[in-house]
């Protein structure tokens, strides 16, 4: 059936004789909603042929699909670069046109006020928005929903139970590879260098980096865990505050590839040697891991693979079918190089 130009999400939920709210969730795939309902709302999607946005035709007789891609900010990590990257390579492979825009300060405000943030992301013919590492509120969540914007998130400090369909690595399987590495050479006093711990992401890294060590039966000393940011510079603040302690660590963990340049810098400026003083793995498995002195060992998330499953997820929502899962979660796995390796025998 053609599109109707006039179907609205109140149409369908009319139709299918049931609220608008309920209607929003069974088009963004979210849970809550029985089978028969969720059948009829399909139904009546079908039947009026609604498209949360009406496509846009650049040639005569083809509707294109544009979704937006929201980031937090794209300068602090090349994390960023190459999901937009490969979302980007996926989006040309299936005629998917992405607009790409930084998520500015939003406090919460009232229904109307949050109404009109969720609408403005409908803007420029978009039909659905992912938000990669952006902390979207209850209130943001619950706004999308009510204008029928279908939502991913990747990598999002909301909670895995808000509902929305999330991609990530296994980030706490990645944490727990960093230091089991570490551990695995010889290493015992190993400093942690962890994202901030209101992140879902960063404390899932956070709770695999303290598995590996209560594995091994030890137990993390307070002084060797230092909370920061992911830039290389809060990579050197926090290397330069663990390398000053008595003794200092043999080997750190750090919470991305950017932030571990960091930690190489410090070692430099302090006269440490890496890996022969130091070992320092990185989290990522970025570019910047490739070309640092001493090579990075990181911890390489499947970054393509994320990009790619996310326009073909998001592309899935916008034309009212299910996800395959709500929670994807991907294999990381350590790639060793050259900045780590065993303690010399008078550090251990």
């Amino acid at each position: 059936m053609a599109v109707t130009p006039k179907s609205t999400l109140a149409l369908v939920a009319r139709r299918a004789k049931t609220s608008v709210a309920t209607a929003s969730k069974v088009l963004n795939g979210r849970p809550g909603v029985s089978e028969a309902t969720r059948a009829k709302v399909r139904q009546a999607i079908d039947d009026l042929g609604y498209r949360p946005s009406t496509p846009r035709a650049d040639e005569p007789g083809r509707a294109v699909t544009r979704i937006t891609a929201i980031f937090r900010d794209l300068d602090a990590t090349m994390y960023c670069a190459h999901i937009l990257d490969a979302m980007l390579r996926e989006a040309r492979a299936q005629d998917v046109q992405v607009i790409v825009r930084l998520l500015g300060p939003l406090s919460d405000g009232d229904r109307r006020r949050m109404n009109r943030w969720a609408r403005s992301l409908l803007g420029g013919g978009c039909q659905g928005a992912v938000f990669i590492t952006s902390n979207l509120s209850r209130e943001q969540i619950d706004a999308c929903e009510r204008v029928g914007l279908p939502l991913v998130a990747v990598d999002c400090d909301s909670l895995l139970d808000a509902g929305i369909v999330s991609i990530s690595s296994n980030n706490f399987n990645g944490g727990y590879l960093a230091v089991r590495h570490l551990l695995d050479l010889g290493h015992r006093r190993i400093g942690l260098m962890i994202g901030r711990q209101s992140s879902a992401f960063a404390r899932e890294r956070h709770h695999g980096m303290v598995a590996a060590f209560r594995d091994a039966g030890l137990d993390v000393p307070g002084e060797l865990v230092v909370q920061a940011g992911f830039t290389p510079q809060d990579g050197l603040n926090a290397g330069s505050r663990l390398l000053a302690l008595d003794p200092r660590p043999t080997g750190i963990v750090a919470n991305c590839d950017g932030s571990a340049l960091g930690i190489l810098a410090a070692a430099h400026e302090a006269g440490v040697e890496v890996p022969g003083d130091l070992s320092v793995v990185g989290f990522d498995g970025t570019a910047q891991s490739l070309w640092s002195t001493p090579r990075l060992t990181t911890v390489a998330q499947p970054l393509a693979d994320i990009g790619r499953l996310t326009v073909t997820t998001i592309r899935q929502l916008i034309d009212g079918q299910m996800p395959y899962s709500h929670h994807v979660q991907l294999a990381a796995q350590l790639e060793r190089r050259e900045s780590t390796a065993p303690p010399r025998s008078e550090t251990i």
